[in-house]
């Protein structure tokens, strides 16, 4: 990388060095630049007006952040430097006006590459403009060797190493810092070879903008071996589609004050192309974008309007691409008695794959699969028989279960996406799918359809998304092919893809490079050629003094001091977020959204639970569900208790934890219960005691509240106890089978679960008091451990989910240094308080690139918000007293802090 971007400045010095190079452009033949182009040379950048397009970019807010990379720092460093020797007159800019300059992209080893720099010469006034800069340079000399009789110059530093080799070939100057890539512009001149000019041939007859930015000219089918330098893993099927993607494609770059792109056509030089699945087809507007969620890292869709012929060209190429592909997709369609070509009949012109950011480390990333249905009830209804075929066939009972009043069913055909759209669709060990509207969804994770059915239902997809939906408006309407990456969600897919140099570069830069927020890379197709789009959308680097002003909304004082934290509500009738408190009188206040109390009810005693919304008469009106120390209470939004409530089912033993569970979002609730003492109950929602949970006596205290997980349509009562007991019941309140786990430490309120589709694949996550990582898989495996770093005795550990429960950071405090560390560990940053008591910390999530921990200082009444690298959003910390509520308003782009100090009940609006 170093080399490449000082490439520019070497190349102007090293043109001055030597008496020999005017004889050289003088007499020796002269050939077009583009005739010394080597036919393996991956991409070609052409550009004109070298100055007028570098100071171009200087404006260009994108580069600006990517300046922030210490290799292009230096770049500009360098090429200012060079102006400043040239006299800061013009001269360099008339230098290079006019005077087209090639830049060519090569391999030299098996994760690296270099660059050759081609510059035809025009006249000896150019040596004689930049001799005056040579001189300026004491450190470098050149020596000469000889290589199929063409003259070499070699320019070395004090160490005797070669920085930068050159020649001037036919009246050109031909210059790289490998040496290797000089000798092989001179073999391939030699042996009067093909070039890349030669090869590429469609490309060139391309009308050319005269005023842009230069020109790219790419190879695509040797992109794959581009690719390889980068990543650990040298098989994949992504390199057997580059391999045979298309031809060779020509780009104009367009560089405004906004941002940059990249326009023109790809060419189908190889008849047995990827691209040629969709010629003659013709593109549309993407339509599946609502049913997209947020945390999606790389969404590949296809459009097109004569289904047959699609499905019959895919069939053709991977035949011919993927070993075997033919063979064994036969015998799957024998196997389970279907013609996966013919599920043609079915599509509507559109299918896509997106691939999700997932948190934990799996083998295979978690995917959905979107085909639009034409006929919807006729879809379906071939899935369904499918999936019965399936079950049949491979001898076990159809898998299917109600989730939020949707069908999710399981088809057992192992990689069945990668059989019926082909070998790009893989990764499905099993598939799961439900219909959505007239797109039928398939997923390898049953998890990720019932996480969807949440993203649509609380509208936390790229349709809603202001900024995404943009993104894609801005890109080209009419594609065939499509592929997005949204940068911040694909980071943790691809830093264990990359190998050790790529990784740690990609580590130090991760804030310029994820600031290149969303990347789209278009086809479209136009009888034998794609028109070709590349776009990028970009994260404005945000400035302090804009983040660090609280502004207040309102600010409600009461008679008593505040003893809850604020819990937020949602207004069922008008949409709006409302509050509820509670203070040391026992009294409950709703306060709306405008800072009006609405009511006051007095409870019995202090409130020991979440409040929980429930549409418990499911009417779409919401209540609310808590528990004091006492009785469990149901009031609706008016502050009247539910008929039967407040209702005590643990008699004189005091309440300590509470939850509501809904097995299969129906709305059916249930209670459940438990004392610090290791007594749990389940009631229905009435608050009737079930079977045996009158209690279900576990003995030991427990050290959180228990859980409810539902896989594969099980439900279990998780609940771990301080003495180190991992306990997992069953709805009817059996243990099952191997548990309880006992872990050889204390546990404290650390619970966090990771779900699969079987109870091997799910794990429940734990740290102990002495901070042990541990995931126990539900057969009762002890899966993991990791020993988290200890600095002394005292020393606390927390696992903190973020508000969604999908994700979760790790805090690690050393009486008043808290640190907080990714989940696998990794230091985020750390921070020092006066205080030694146990820090309150919460972690928030809003979307792929607003993520705030909120860490408060319950001795000294501050709260402090950090972004992810620690830095202090605010310019000092806020009062509070409790824990503080957050909520994103996506639209302003803003938050609104909820928080309580002594009386008063305070809501905060930062810019965000």
């Amino acid at each position: 990388m170093r080399r490449f971007f000082t490439i520019f400045f070497l190349f102007i010095i090293i043109l001055a060095c030597g008496y020999g190079i005017y004889y050289f452009w003088d007499k020796q033949k002269s050939l077009d630049a583009w005739s010394l182009v080597p036919d393996n040379t991956l991409v070609v950048y052409e550009n004109s007006n070298l100055v007028s397009t570098w100071n171009d970019l200087q404006k260009n807010p994108i580069w600006k952040d990517l300046l922030e990379i210490p290799e292009l720092a230096q770049l500009k460093a360098n090429f200012e430097k060079l102006d400043s020797l040239s006299g800061g007159s013009g001269a360099l800019d008339e230098f290079s006006r006019n005077n087209r300059v090639l830049i060519s992209m090569h391999l030299t080893a098996k994760d690296d590459f270099d660059f050759v720099f081609y510059q035809t010469l025009k006249n000896t006034e150019q040596v004689t403009t930049i001799k005056e800069i040579q001189e300026e340079f004491k450190t470098l000399r050149v020596n000469e060797r000889k290589f199929e009789n063409y003259t070499i110059n070699e320019l070395k530093n004090n160490s005797n190493e070669v920085v930068f080799s050159y020649l001037i070939l036919k009246g050109n100057f031909v210059g790289s810092f490998s040496p290797i890539l000089v000798e092989d512009v001179i073999r391939n001149l030699s042996k009067e070879a093909e070039g890349f000019k030669q090869l590429n041939q469609e490309i060139f007859k391309i009308a050319k903008f005269q005023n842009d930015a230069g020109n790219f000219f790419i190879n695509f089918n040797r992109l794959n071996r581009f690719l390889r330098i980068f990543t650990e893993s040298q098989q994949h099927i992504l390199f057997d589609v580059l391999s045979k993607f298309s031809g060779s494609t020509f780009l104009d770059l367009v560089i405004n004050d906004e941002d940059f792109y990249f326009n023109g056509y790809t060419f189908l030089t190889d008849s047995s192309a990827f691209l040629k699945i969709y010629k003659n087809q013709k593109g549309g507007k993407i339509t599946v974008q609502d049913l997209i969620p947020n945390r999606t890292a790389i969404l590949i869709q296809e459009k097109f309007d004569k289904p047959e012929a699609l499905m019959n060209a895919k069939e053709v190429f991977w035949s011919q691409t993927v070993d075997n592909y033919s063979i064994e997709r036969t015998q799957m369609s024998r196997k389970f008695k279907t013609d996966f070509t013919g599920f043609h009949k079915f599509m509507a012109g559109e299918n896509a794959m997106a691939m999700l950011k997932t948190n934990t480390v799996q083998k295979e990333t978690d995917k959905l699969v979107f085909i639009k249905l034409a006929d919807i009830s006729e879809g379906l209804n071939e899935f369904n028989k499918l999936s019965e075929e399936a079950a049949l066939a491979n001898n076990d009972t159809l898998y299917y279960e109600t989730y939020a009043n949707q069908e999710i069913r399981e088809l057992k055909i192992e990689e069945f996406p990668k059989w019926l759209l082909g070998a790009n669709y893989g990764g499905f060990e099993t598939s799961y799918f439900s219909l959505f509207g007239n797109f039928m969804v398939l997923s390898n994770n049953i998890q990720s359809i019932k996480s969807l059915i949440l993203d649509i239902e609380t509208e936390n997809t790229w349709g809603k998304s202001i900024k995404q939906y943009q993104f894609i408006k801005s890109t080209l309407e009419e594609a065939n092919l499509n592929i997005f990456i949204n940068t911040n969600q694909v980071w943790q897919l691809m830093l264990p893809a990359l190998n050790e140099k790529w990784e740690s570069f990609t580590r130090k830069n991760e804030y310029p490079l994820k600031n290149l927020e969303n990347l789209a890379i278009q086809f479209s197709a136009e009888n034998d050629r794609f028109y070709t789009n590349i776009e990028f959308s970009h994260r404005p680097k945000e400035k302090l003094d804009q983040l660090s002003q609280f502004e207040s909304i309102f600010a409600t004082e009461f008679a008593f001091p505040i003893t809850s934290k604020p819990f937020v509500v949602k207004n069922h009738n008008s949409g709006l977020f409302e509050t509820l408190v509670q203070d040391s009188a026992y009294n409950l206040h709703l306060i709306g959204n405008d800072g009006a109390q609405l009511w006051s009810e007095k409870l019995d005693g202090p409130i020991v639970s979440d409040v929980f919304q429930i549409d418990y008469l499911r009417n779409n009106k919401l209540q609310y569900a808590f528990a004091t120390d006492k009785q469990i209470y149901v009031m609706d939004r008016n502050g009247n208790e539910l008929s039967g409530f407040p209702k005590n089912i643990t008699k004189d033993t005091p309440i300590a934890y509470f939850n509501v569970v809904d097995y299969d979002k129906s709305k059916n609730y249930r209670f459940l219960t438990s004392t610090k003492t290791g007594d749990i109950y389940l009631s229905d929602k009435t608050g009737d005691l079930l079977g045996d949970w009158d209690p279900l006596r576990i003995g030991d205290k427990l050290a959180t509240t228990p859980e409810h997980i539902r896989i594969r349509s099980k439900d279990f009562m998780v609940a771990l106890q301080e003495s180190g007991n991992v306990n997992v019941m069953s709805r009817n309140s059996r243990m099952k089978p191997n548990f309880p786990v006992r872990l050889d430490d204390r546990l404290t309120d650390n619970l966090f679960f990771e779900l699969g589709n079987t109870f091997e694949q799910s794990n429940i996550v734990t740290l102990t008091a002495g901070g042990q990582l541990t995931k126990v898989s539900f057969e009762g495996k002890i899966k993991d451990k990791v020993q988290m770093y200890k600095p002394n005795k005292e020393t606390i550990f927390k696992i903190i989910p973020n508000a969604t429960e999908r994700n979760y950071i790790i805090a690690r405090q050393d009486l008043n240094r808290v640190s907080i560390l990714d989940y696998h560990g990794e230091l985020l940053f750390d921070k020092d308080y006066l205080s030694q008591q146990e820090m309150a910390i919460q972690y928030y999530q809003f979307s792929t690139e607003k993520e705030i921990i909120v860490i408060t200082d319950l001795a000294q009444q501050f709260t402090y918000f950090y972004t992810m690298d620690g830095t202090l959003i605010n310019q000092q910390p806020i009062e509070s007293d409790h824990e503080v509520a957050v909520i994103y308003y996506s639209k302003e782009n803003t938050i609104h802090i909820y928080k309580c100090i002594d009386n008063n009940f305070e809501i905060l609006k930062l810019k965000f």
